[in-house]
């Protein structure tokens, strides 16, 4: 598991800039930089199509990530293997207002 920092705080699953989703997907297939990735498990808080039971779990340091980004140094078979990533965020309003800073392409 990696240790996720994020402060993507609009998000409902951050819980003091932990994430309570149990494991996240970053997407970017074709990311060659972090602005290319975003987090696509990001559900602003207020949205009527996540249920208020998100909101009620603890934040985890440590989660599962599936990563899409194949151009990363730390993608293995779609999993992360960095020891801690951070998703960035502030005050977005959707995943393409996220990034995962740690991306770091191999190319």
């Amino acid at each position: 598991m990696t240790i996720l920092n994020c402060s993507a705080t609009t998000c409902i699953y951050n819980k003091d800039q932990l994430c309570s989703k149990g494991a996240i997907e970053v997407a970017g297939s074709t990311a060659r930089c972090a602005d290319e990735t975003c987090c696509q498990s990001f559900r602003e808080q207020g949205n009527d199509s996540v249920t208020n039971s998100a909101g009620s779990q603890c934040g985890c340091e440590k989660i599962n990530i599936d990563c899409k980004a194949k151009e990363c140094t730390y993608n293995e078979h779609c999993r992360c293997t960095a020891a801690a990533i951070d998703i960035a965020g502030h005050n977005a309003c959707s995943c393409q207002d996220t990034k995962c800073s740690t991306f770091a392409c191999k190319c």
